[in-house]
C-alpha cells in the first residue's frame, strides 16, 4: 500500500482467483454499520469469546483469543502494540519509514525476530500471510473489495471495515481490535487517553476554535481530504471546522471517497483560515513559488501549514492511539503559528 494514501494508489486490489478458490472456505453474509454495533458475544461472557464482529461484507466470528495476529493497513498494528500484543505479521512501511521499515511511532516496539514485515505495496501477499498461520487478520481501516475479503477470510477470521473504505474512525478501529483480542476495557482506556490528550491541546489553543481548515495534498495532482477522513476528524476534535469549500465538495461526494481530486485552477475554492498543505513530491519552496498556490490568501497571510516531512505526513494520516501522541508534539506548534496568522 502507499503510505501517502493517495486515491490513485488506494483502489481495491483484485485477488488471484485461483488462490481464492483454495483459501476461501465460506461466504459470509449480512451487512454491518458502525463499531458500536459490532460485537455480539456469546458463550463464556467472562472470557469474551466467541465474539462476532460485523463488517461491510458480513460478519466474522472469532472463537478464541487470538495468539497469532496479522495486521493489514495503516493503523491496526498500532492498536495491537498499544494493547500489549505483538503481531506475527504486519505491512512494511514504504512511505517515511525508519531504517527497519516501520513507522517512527512503532520503532521502539517492533522486533524483527517476532514480526514479519509483509510487502503489501501493490497487492496482498496471501501466501506469505498464510505461512504465518494467523488466528486473526485485523484490517478495519482497509478498502478492499469482497473478493479480497473472502480470500483473507479463507486464511483466518478477518476483521474488515464496517462502513466506507478508509474512513473508519480511529476510535472505531481501536474498539474493533479491542473486541477481537478480548481487550475491550483496555481499548476503551486507550480511546479515553487520546481524547483527553486532544482535548488538552484544544483547551491550550483556543485560537483553533472555529477556524476553518482544509487538509490537502498538492503536487502533480491535488487532493482534498473529506470530512470523513480521520486526519480531518482529529483536527475537528482540536476545534477546527471544515472550510465551506470542503463542505461543498462533500456534497458531491456520492461515493463517499476519503479524498477528492481538484484541478489546480480550482484550489482557491477550498482555501481556508488554515490550510494544512502536504507537498508530497513537491518541496515547500516550490509550493510557495508556484503562482497559483502563492495567490491563495492562506499562503499570503502565512496561515498555510506546509508539510514535506514524510514521517510527519504519515503520522497525521495514519491516525491511531500511537501516532497521535507522537505527531501532536510535532504539528501543534506549526498549527498554532498558522492559526495565529489567520487572525
Amino acid at each position: 500500500m502507499s503510505w501517502s494514501r493517495r486515491p490513485r494508489l488506494r483502489r481495491a486490489r483484485p485477488a488471484v482467483l485461483a488462490l481464492a478458490a483454495l483459501l476461501v472456505a465460506t461466504t459470509l453474509a449480512a451487512c454491518g454499520s458502525d463499531a458500536d454495533q459490532q460485537a455480539e458475544p456469546s458463550g463464556d461472557a467472562g472470557a469474551g469469546f466467541p465474539v462476532t464482529l460485523k463488517n461491510v461484507f458480513g460478519e466474522t466470528t472469532i472463537t478464541k483469543k487470538p495468539e497469532r495476529i496479522v495486521t493489514l493497513g495503516w493503523n491496526a498494528q498500532d492498536v495491537v502494540y498499544a494493547l500489549g500484543e505483538t503481531p506475527v505479521g504486519m505491512p512494511k512501511v514504504t512511505y517515511g519509514p525508519t531504517k527497519d521499515g516501520v513507522t517512527a511511532w512503532d520503532a521502539d516496539k517492533f522486533d524483527p525476530a517476532k514480526t514479519t514485515l509483509l510487502d503489501a505495496t501493490d497487492k496482498y501477499p496471501y501466501e506469505a500471510i498464510a505461512k504465518l498461520a494467523p488466528d486473526v487478520i485485523l484490517a478495519p481501516y482497509e478498502g478492499f473489495d469482497e473478493t479480497v475479503y473472502k480470500t483473507l477470510s479463507g486464511i483466518a477470521p478477518t476483521v474488515a471495515y464496517p462502513g466506507a473504505p478508509w474512513q473508519t474512525t480511529w476510535q472505531d478501529q481501536t474498539t474493533l481490535i479491542g473486541k477481537a483480542l478480548g481487550k475491550s476495557a483496555e481499548a476503551d482506556a486507550l480511546i479515553t487517553g487520546i481524547k483527553d490528550r486532544v482535548a488538552k491541546v484544544a483547551s491550550e489553543h483556543p485560537e483553533f476554535k472555529g477556524k476553518t481548515i482544509t487538509v490537502a495534498s498538492f503536487g502533480t495532482e491535488n487532493y482534498v481530504y473529506m470530512p470523513g477522513d480521520p486526519r480531518v476528524q482529529i483536527l475537528n476534535e482540536m476545534g477546527f471546522v471544515n472550510a465551506p469549500g470542503v463542505q461543498k465538495l462533500e456534497e458531491t461526494n456520492t461515493k463517499k471517497e476519503f479524498a477528492l481530486t481538484i484541478s489546480k485552477e480550482k484550489v482557491a475554492e477550498i482555501d481556508a483560515d488554515v490550510v494544512v498543505a502536504y507537498v508530497d513530491g513537491l518541496t515547500a519552496a516550490k509550493f510557495a513559488a508556484d503562482p497559483v498556490y502563492a495567490a491563495l490568501p492562506s499562503v499570503k497571510k502565512g496561515s498555510a501549514y506546509v508539510l514535506e516531512d514524510q514521517q510527519v505526513i504519515s503520522g497525521m494520516s495514519a491516525v491511531s492511539v500511537l501516532s497521535v501522541p507522537w505527531v501532536l508534539d510535532k504539528i501543534v506548534p506549526g498549527l498554532a503559528k498558522a492559526a495565529a496568522a489567520a487572525n
